[in-house]
């Protein structure tokens, strides 16, 4: 390999990890708001541990984020957001 394609993996190395730094720092869209990260290990409709039945379902609710098991629990927190916050903000 010659020093000028050692030159051009580098660089595209290197643009990839600014990225991925980018990437990491969430926001809130709705709001432009930094997004809070989830605190717990279960999950917030059903209570079981995360990563336990698969990747969990990850949303953003008012600048928090929120896991859950699956997606079909988002329907279960929608219903009741006041609830699930309220749990989030006991433990």
């Amino acid at each position: 390999m010659n020093m000028k394609n050692l030159k051009y993996i580098l660089a595209i190395i290197l643009a990839l990890s600014i990225g991925a730094v980018a990437v990491t720092a969430r926001v809130d869209d709705s709001t432009n708001a930094p997004v809070k990260p989830y605190p717990l290990n279960t999950c917030l409709v059903c209570g079981m541990e995360l990563g336990s039945m698969g990747k969990p379902y990850v949303f953003v609710y008012k600048d928090q984020e929120i896991k859950v098991c699956d997606k079909s629990e988002q329907a279960d927190f929608d219903k009741d957001p006041d609830k699930y916050m309220k749990k989030l903000a006991d433990d």
